[in-house]
Formats: structure tokens, sequence, C-alpha cells
């Protein structure tokens, strides 16, 4: 009880304290030393029509490889189908002796071949629309097969496991929503295929305003391509802006309703951002290499897009979105 106890304290501190590019690492190597384990995955997946779909989960001691061959296999996956089935349930599989019986030697194969000999899997609803979020612990060992108590402990800790990516997660929104100017941010978290982890009520409510026909249960073509990209990416749309950043195996995108100054081209928001540091036509101009009859004709152009009367009204507007 003492290691159990041990093992939940530092979990839950962990979550608030380990950047979310390393919590499953983390998390998983505390697991291992309650539950020893030679290899493991965790993230989401969706039973389709081919069985599992797994959406790049976090591998430990696994290889890249194992996924891209899973492809090829997964539609004979009895084991994965049963513990999306039994969500909240610790199947203790020998997956040699189990694959041993399937008409396809290919499962048989893969197991020998990623030394997948032994599992602990078990999955929990995750998001929206049939998503799973599920960990899998691997043997590679015949003669080393994990025990009940073993499948009791991971059943008893799974679902603090799942808090603690969730409050990880969380923390980590919150160092990427923008805390400048008083434009209202909005927050979701995607998996890398798109489909929610989690979104905040104001996050739905712009989508509906920028895609009206769609249903929104998961993230709209647009922000999905974006995604696919990685790194950082914005698309500007005509009701709201959305920002995306791809951190781990997660996508965090901001949004925020369109103000008049987001009409501004690139040039214009740069002399705009000049005024509100107090300079004048002259230094504006200097600053930036150009005349200052250009300043001029740029800072009219920029009044009326942004609807307002005078360079103070334009710092309030620019403050107010956080430029």
């Amino acid at each position: 009880m003492n290691e159990l106890s041990g093992f939940l304290l530092s979990l839950h501190g962990a979550a608030r304290e380990v950047p979310f590019n390393a919590f499953q690492e983390h998390a998983l190597k505390l697991l291992k030393a309650l539950v020893p384990f030679d290899a493991a995955r965790w993230g989401t997946a969706r039973h389709d029509a081919r069985g599992a779909a797994y959406h790049e989960p976090y591998l430990y001691n696994d290889s890249p490889e194992s996924l891209k061959d899973y492809e090829a296999v997964r539609e004979h996956d009895c084991a994965a189908t049963w513990c999306l089935e039994h969500l909240g349930t610790v199947a203790n599989l020998p997956l040699s002796v189990v694959y041993a019986h399937e008409r396809s030697p290919g499962l048989l194969n893969y197991v020998h071949r990623y030394r997948h000999m032994h599992g602990l899997i078990i999955g929990c609803k995750s998001g929206e629309d049939g998503l799973r979020q599920a960990i899998s612990l691997y043997g590679a060992y015949e003669h080393k097969p994990f025990d009940e108590s073993q499948r009791r402990t991971l059943e008893l800790v799974f679902p603090h496991l799942m808090e603690a990516l969730q409050t990880n997660l969380v923390l980590q929104m919150e160092r990427i929503r923008p805390h400048r100017g008083d434009a209202a941010w909005s927050m979701a978290v995607c998996d890398v295929g798109g489909d929610f982890l989690f979104v905040e009520p104001d996050f739905r409510d712009l989508l509906r305003e920028e895609w009206p026909s769609l249903a929104h249960r998961a993230l709209p073509a647009n922000l999905a391509r974006l995604a696919a990209i990685g790194g950082q990416s914005s698309f500007h749309g005509r009701a709201a802006l959305f920002f995306t950043e791809v951190v781990h195996d997660a996508v965090f995108v901001r949004a925020r309703a369109r103000v008049p100054v987001d009409t501004l081209s690139p040039r214009e928001l740069e002399v705009a951002k000049l005024v509100t540091t107090g300079l004048t036509h002259k230094e504006i101009a200097r600053s930036l290499a150009i005349a200052p009859a250009t300043v001029r004709n740029h800072l009219q152009a920029i009044h009326e897009r942004a609807g307002v009367h005078s360079n103070a009204e334009l710092v309030q507007q620019l403050r107010r979105a956080g430029h």
C-alpha cells in the first residue's frame, strides 16, 4: 500500500511540475516501478471497420515501425477490439498464445518481431464520437507473463493516469493561451488525428460562427491540415482567428473573434504597432526607411479599416486585440 500511495503522490505531483512533452514518459517510468514491463503505448484510438486505429500514440521503448506494421494486421487483432469494447477493464493477455489461434499468421509474426509477447491493455472514453484513450503494457519474454496482481494494479491506477494527463494538458493549455490585451482567447486540444480531447464552450461557439454547417465533433479540415504540418500555424477566418501549435502528440488550438484591426495588412500592422510606442510620423518613417508621406497614407488607410478616428482609439483597439 505504501508503494501504491507513493506512486499516486509522485504521479499527481508530476502532473503539475513536469513539462507536457515529457509527462507521459515520466508517468510510465513511475508506473514501471509498480508494474514492470518492457514496452508501452499510450494514446488515442478508435474502433473502425478494420479494428483498432491508433492515432500516433506515445511509444515507450517501442519502435515507430511497429505502428506502420500494425496497420497491415490490425483487422485481425481481436485483443485490441475486445479492450476497446470493454472499457475500464484491464485485459491480461498472453498475446503470442492468443494470436497463435488466428487464421492469419501476420499478428503472430508481429508480436514476435516487436516482442509483444504479453500485454496488459486497458481503454476508456476520451473526447467525443467514439474516441478512446488506451494504455498497453508489453512483456517481451514468453516465460515472464503478467500476473493477476499486476492486472489489478493497472486497473486501479489507470483512472489516476488519465486524470494526471488531463491536469498536465490543461496546465500546458494555460501556458499557450495568450494573456496580453483584453482579447478573450478560447482553447481546444486535439490528438494528431484532429479528434477533440478537450474543448472550451467558447471555442465551439467560434467554430459554429466560422463553419456553421459542420457538426464540430472534430477539428475542421482547414485547421486539421495546419495541425498535420506541425509546429505553429495560423488560420485567419471570416469570423475568428485560429492558431495551432503541435506539442508532443497533441494539437493545441487557440482562437478569438476577429476585430477590425485584424483586417490590416502586415505592413499596416507594423506601422500601427509603431504608433502604439509613441513615435512620430518622421520617426516611424526613419524606422521603416519610407517617406513620412507614406506613413501618413498608411495611417489614413489604417484608421478607415479599423473604424477609428484617432491614434488613441487605434492604440486602444490594438491593445484589446493583444498586439
